[in-house]
């Protein structure tokens, strides 16, 4: 049964993934295909929504990296 609410995955162990909510076992390229569309873009250096630079200028100084 393919899930349109899937929205993440666990790895099975032989190569396959637990679909979540749906509980499907799906192989890498169907678990890729249904969790295209929640793929986030335009990240550089995502740390909860923020870059590390955003963080740097939030805090004040030169964090270590």
């Amino acid at each position: 049964m393919k899930s349109n609410t899937d929205y993440g995955s666990d790895p099975v162990g032989d190569g396959t993934f637990k679909m979540v909510p749906s509980g499907d076992v799906v192989t890498r390229e169907e678990r890729d295909k249904r969790l295209a569309r929640h793929k986030r873009t335009n990240i550089a250096n995502d740390c909860l929504g923020l870059s590390w630079n955003q963080i740097e200028t939030m805090q004040g100084g030169k964090l270590t990296r």
